[in-house]
């Protein structure tokens, strides 16, 4: 039951290299563009230490504990170390519940 997109964890899927993107005229090419050197994650941290308070800030780590507590333990690390890229408080609050739970499972 590996996911039906890619890239993924389970190595499910592959890209098709004879499927190629159409391009169209609109007032110039329309092609995509790598977005690799992009800061994923600044709006992410504003919200963080801008709109959320301590409360929300617990609630939505609780949140997603709840969703990836089950997850494969390599699952659980990337994600923690994406969640951790957004702010160091948000990764560690997340490592310390999934370490806790992990601990008595």
């Amino acid at each position: 039951n590996a996911p039906n997109y890619f890239p993924n964890s389970f190595n499910g899927g592959v890209e098709c290299p004879r499927s190629k993107e159409s391009k169209w005229s609109v007032k110039g090419d329309v092609d995509r563009h790598e977005s690799i050197n992009e800061d994923n994650f600044e709006q992410p941290r504003l919200f963080w230490e801008k709109v959320l308070n301590n409360e929300e800030r617990d609630r939505l780590v609780e949140n997603i504990f709840s969703t990836m507590k089950d997850c494969k333990s390599f699952i659980q690390d990337r994600a923690i170390q994406n969640f951790g890229k957004v702010h160091p408080d948000f990764g560690n609050k997340l490592r310390k519940k999934i370490d806790t739970y992990n601990s008595t499972r």
